[in-house]
């Protein structure tokens, strides 16, 4: 699920404890030339509980792939129409 006010898409999400993990794309500091743009994080109750922060969309995915499985590829072709320009290249 994406949620545009956060930049964020959920993962693995479960609606009934509010638990989940969720990549978000840090724009701002894309824009400022940030070299963690990605972070994946582990949300409980509405709060980051744990936090990856990731150089480039690949180290995201690995790091989500830790967790569950995700298929990159497949994950990274979804995410090229939600990521500006660049950023989910290999």
């Amino acid at each position: 699920m994406f949620e545009s006010s956060e930049n964020a898409i959920r993962y693995k999400w479960d609606p009934k404890t509010s638990t989940g993990y969720r990549l978000r794309f840090d724009a701002e500091g894309a824009a400022k030339g940030g070299h963690c743009c990605f972070h994946v994080e582990d949300w409980t109750c509405r709060t980051v509980t744990n936090e990856w922060p990731c150089e480039d969309l690949t180290e995201a995915l690995e790091v989500l792939n830790h967790f569950f499985t995700v298929d990159i590829k497949q994950e990274r072709e979804r995410l090229s129409a939600w990521l500006p320009a660049g950023y989910a290249a290999a």
